[in-house]
């Protein structure tokens, strides 16, 4: 039997439908160029050496977690049953990814290379707008199902598991330049643990932020 959709529920999750559309879509754009006339501003590398900034990991993650999700959606919209829990944790993991490039660019390393230089071609999607677009989706449209705390912890992996490879490749093996700053001074290991605890408190804010949007602040979250 089809589920009853209220009008609010449709309404909602047909904009996160085309919020989830445009990041695909901003996504497979920018990846596009780096495979045809390169990136641009601090990214300005050509074909799969893309594949060494967080940022276009981080996009990429967020696209499929969107990709995914608005699949289910529109089975939503059609009659069908909610999103599977899982798209709305992996959701959660690629917008708080997202949440560390978008807070990464604009709190340090625009200080570092210039502004300008962050949001040039197709870094204003990948630095600015998909971020936006994913963090604000998750938090304010994509309500339900409840999601509990501990999968705020998935979100620190994408993180640890880049910045495993970043000290391997930068600090002990010198094979990738140090693009992001992260051992000036050769405080890798401060810059580290500086990142897992950004990284944390953005993953807590987006979770926080969903479940105080979905009017859940007197609840037990590991209830349910």
């Amino acid at each position: 039997m089809a589920a009853q959709i209220s009008r609010r529920d449709k309404v909602r999750t047909a904009i996160a439908v085309i919020i989830n559309a445009l990041i695909v879509i901003f996504t497979a754009y920018g990846m596009s160029r780096f495979f045809t006339v390169g990136g641009d501003g601090n990214m300005a590398v050509m074909n799969t050496r893309c594949f060494q900034f967080f940022t276009v990991d981080s996009n990429l993650l967020a696209a499929l977690a969107a990709l995914l999700l608005l699949i289910g959606q529109i089975s939503f919209l059609r009659g069908g049953k909610p999103p599977h829990p899982a798209l709305l944790v992996l959701k959660h993991v690629g917008a708080t990814a997202v949440g560390v490039t978008f807070f990464t660019v604009f709190c340090f390393l625009g200080t570092l290379y210039g502004y300008r230089s962050m949001i040039a071609g197709v870094n204003l999607y990948m630095h600015l707008l998909t971020p936006l677009l994913a963090m604000l989706g998750f938090c304010l449209l994509e309500k339900q199902p409840r999601l509990r705390f501990r999968g705020v912890f998935l979100g620190l992996l994408p993180t640890i598991l880049y910045g495993i490879v970043y000290v391997i490749l930068v600090v002990f093996q010198k094979r990738w330049p140090d693009f992001y700053g992260f051992n000036i001074g050769g405080h890798w290991i401060l810059s580290c643990c500086l990142m897992v605890i950004a990284t944390f408190l953005i993953s807590l804010g987006l979770w926080a932020l969903r479940r105080a949007s979905a009017g859940e602040r007197g609840e037990n979250p590991e209830k349910g």
